[in-house]
């Protein structure tokens, strides 16, 4: 009775050994299997009676190392193609990416390699939505993964994008607001007002703030729900300051606001 444990170290060529438990059909299954370790144990027997049994445990991945390189930033058009490389950066194993639909399908993408550190990807994009990209590096998710590609609808314009924005029906003279912050100002400290859109309608509240050297410093719109907003921000020069207040391309009641600091 015995037992035998052999490490075997596949290299890059086409010539390595791919153990017969990878079973990939794809024409690039050698070059998917080429990373790894292969444990060769014959069974207990002395005398086995079947094939060797192959194990495949893959190498210690850093997926952190990873890099994206053009993948999307911002909204893009439907029927778009989506188009970019993943950097290796030395780490060694296989990449899966799945993209998954805004009607919830998955799909798996076929990976096309440039170079050993290089791998492209490319795939369209048929429906309007949110759509999730997957990566994985030997089973190993990729920080920050699934990644997140916003389609909308449009017309592409030269190198301009129109969008469809949706029709709002609302009455920004319904728009009420309370708070101090709409009344003074207080240097080098947070001041806050509230709008209460509640009863105007659907549509979205834009809200700037001018001063003596410009745009405000800092301004935070939270919506707090059911179409009410609480606005924060801080000035730190004094001076007036001019506080705009919009419900979709309509000003509220009293906006412009007149506010000095001192």
């Amino acid at each position: 009775m015995f037992r035998v444990s052999q490490e075997i170290r596949l290299n890059t060529s086409g010539n390595a050994e791919v153990p017969r438990y990878c079973n990939n059909t794809s024409a690039d299954s050698e070059n998917e299997c080429i990373f790894g370790k292969y444990q060769r144990t014959p069974d207990a027997d002395a005398y086995p009676t079947e094939g060797p049994l192959v194990l495949v445990a893959p190498e210690l991945t850093n997926p952190s190392k990873v890099r994206l390189l053009h993948f999307p930033n911002g909204a893009v058009l439907v029927n778009s193609e989506v188009n970019f490389i993943i950097k290796r950066n030395g780490v060694k194993g296989n990449f899966e990416v799945k993209v998954e639909s805004p009607s919830g399908i998955n799909s798996v993408m076929p990976l096309q390699i440039l170079d050993p550190e290089r791998l492209n990807v490319n795939f369209n994009l048929n429906e309007a939505g949110l759509y999730k990209v997957h990566i994985k590096c030997n089973s190993v998710p990729l920080p920050k993964s699934p990644f997140i590609i916003i389609s909308i609808c449009g017309e592409a314009e030269g190198n301009a994008r129109k969008m469809e924005l949706p029709i709002f029906k609302s009455d920004a003279n319904c728009v009420t607001h309370r708070g101090l912050g709409l009344t003074h100002i207080s240097l080098d400290d947070r001041n806050e007002f509230t709008v209460d859109g509640s009863a105007a309608g659907n549509n979205m509240l834009f809200v700037g703030i001018f001063g003596p050297k410009g745009q405000c410093d800092e301004v935070v719109i939270k919506h707090m729900g059911n179409n009410v907003y609480k606005i924060t921000y801080e000035v730190r020069d004094p001076g007036n300051y001019l506080v705009v207040a919009k419900w979709g391309e309509e000003h509220i009641p009293g906006s412009p606001f007149q506010l000095s600091a001192n």
